[in-house]
């Protein structure tokens, strides 16, 4: 679909933004401010006017699409039995900030200023610690609490609590304080540590994607040209430089000329592929695929990074929690009437509460993240059967800092073919002993006075999982991606970083990458939020030089 205010062809652009989610709906919004500049944005997905996207509860749908979600495997992972684990990421104006469960949690201030201390400081004094991104993660969010020294109030994403909130999940807060974790009622506060209800990126009970956030606002200004259904095939070089994009519309075969910058938005997955097309990358790499190198750049793809998580399922004694059994059918219903008014169950995101905890003794820091669900969730929610048939809840538990590296290649020299993915789960022993926390924390939570009230019996792994032989077996069977790849253009100095700390592509002019893969390292959390301030810092660099 175009935007037809601008006809694509009498100007040449300033900035063209590759990538319609998270950071490329906030980058189109805050560069399409001057109005002297001629901006598109491309995605390759379609529109966000479905339904689905806007009902919290359409997360459920959403994981099984093909329409919205590029729907991607990784490779065999030879420490998971050979599985080849599900990557859902988004595929439509707004990307996985469309279709994922909008919790809204930042990571910690010591990931950031970890940043700092790798990167250090370039000459134009750009620094990425934790004080210099706070003033972007307060000026894009409206927090519906009020403006404190750690929120903003004023800013278009919208964050808010939860307004369905199950009473499995109130139980999970209570078991979680007899577990011996504080209450915290804010994640992204003084502390990160600890038990609570997650906040929310929504508003009025809606999803409040970065598409509804930035890109809705300045959807009618005459500057902005947006692009859906377009697949970009390459960029377009000359010497070291770029002066354009050549995608495909509808089979069509289309040229952008572009007099300003390229901004690669397309995300950990998309972004190191579309620069590997454009021949810029790692030489072997290219070469086994018949790509010319262009710019050798042997850090393009690598550094893959991401949070893989293990599970914990009860049987429920009652019927308190979502379900699809027949039993639950009164409840649903009442609930779609309930949304005509954005309250009720459709306003859940599933993963509703969580902690933060520490359980590495030689470290103080939150190595553990926890997502509850009150359902029974198999297989990120693809295999249906058993919440036809029983109630239960789900506990998820994921470490946060692992040290395994993979990366990101090409399967062949077509754009249309899904990028390689590689990574390399458990690949270091520490990653394994880690997991084993993370199941281990879980269980006895999910053991404590208040759960057991609810709880029939653990589902899985089940009693007869006790030593360490059998939770590593479990933990190869059963564990999944959380879906938080990072790292692929990482930011630095050394022979592996792809960009600058202004984000510019080393070696390339006019050359930018503006997303989670620019990270050097996963934050400990969700990653949509860093993502966001990623794009928002981005924005003042580029529009300050």
């Amino acid at each position: 679909m175009f935007n037809n205010k601008n006809k694509l062809g009498e100007a040449i652009m300033d900035y063209v933004i590759v990538g319609g989610g998270a950071a490329g709906c906030l980058l189109a919004e805050r560069l399409s401010r001057d109005k002297s500049c001629q901006v598109t944005l491309i995605e390759a997905g379609t529109s966000d006017r479905n339904p689905l996207i806007h009902i919290p509860a359409g997360i459920l749908a959403l994981m099984r699409s093909k329409r919205f979600n590029w729907s991607l495997y990784t490779e065999p992972q030879s420490e998971l039995n050979q599985r080849q684990l599900f990557w859902p990421r988004g595929k439509t104006l707004g990307g996985s900030s469309s279709i994922n469960a909008m919790c809204y949690t930042r990571g910690q201030q010591a990931d950031f200023d970890h940043w700092a201390d790798v990167l250090g400081c370039d000459d134009g004094n750009i620094r990425w610690g934790y004080q210099d991104l706070l003033p972007h993660f307060k000026g894009m969010e409206s927090f519906e609490a009020g403006a404190n020294f750690w929120h903003g109030d004023n800013g278009p994403l919208n964050v808010q609590a939860l307004r369905c909130f199950n009473p499995l999940s109130a139980a999970y807060l209570i078991a979680g304080q007899q577990f011996g974790l504080p209450l915290n009622g804010d994640f992204n506060g003084a502390v990160q540590a600890g038990v609570g209800a997650y906040h929310v990126m929504q508003r009025n009970g809606s999803r409040c994607s970065s598409a509804k956030a930035f890109l809705d606002p300045a959807y009618h200004r005459d500057n902005l040209t947006v692009i859906t259904k377009a697949q970009v095939q390459r960029l377009k070089l000359r010497k070291q430089q770029v002066c354009g994009v050549y995608y495909q519309v509808a089979g069509l075969d289309l040229y952008l000329p572009v007099a300003g910058e390229v901004i690669l938005a397309a995300g950990a997955l998309h972004s190191p592929q579309i620069l590997m097309l454009s021949g810029i990358g790692p030489e072997k790499a290219l070469a086994e695929q018949g790509i010319n190198v262009h710019h050798k750049l042997e850090g393009v793809g690598q550094n893959l990074q991401d949070h893989l998580d293990i599970s914990v399922s009860w049987l429920e004694k009652g019927r308190r929690g979502i379900s699809l059994n027949p039993l639950f059918w009164p409840r649903g219903l009442k609930g779609v009437l309930d949304y005509q008014n954005r309250t009720g169950v459709l306003t859940s995101n599933f993963a509703e509460a969580g902690a933060f905890l520490a359980t590495d003794t030689d470290h103080s820091r939150p190595d553990i993240q926890h997502h509850f669900i009150p359902a029974l969730e198999v297989n990120h929610g693809l295999n249906l059967t058993p919440t036809f048939r029983h109630f239960g809840y789900t506990l998820r538990a994921c470490l946060l800092r692992p040290k395994s590296r993979g990366y990101i290649g090409l399967r062949s020299s077509n754009a249309a073919d899904a990028p390689r993915l590689q990574p390399c789960y458990l690949a270091e022993p520490e990653d394994m002993a880690g997991m084993i926390r993370a199941l281990d924390s879980a269980r006895e939570l999910l053991n404590q006075p208040e759960m057991a009230r609810f709880g029939r019996k653990e589902w899985l792994p089940g009693k007869i999982c006790q030593t360490r032989a059998d939770k590593e077996a479990y933990i190869r069977q059963y564990a999944e991606s959380i879906y938080h790849p990072v790292g692929t253009c990482k930011m630095g100095q050394d022979d592996k970083a792809v960009v600058n700390l202004a984000l510019q592509v080393h070696g390339i002019d006019n050359l930018r990458v503006v997303d989670a893969s620019v990270m050097p390292t996963l934050v400990s959390g969700n990653t949509t939020a860093a993502t966001l301030a990623i794009a928002s810092k981005a924005a003042e660099i580029i529009v300050g030089t």
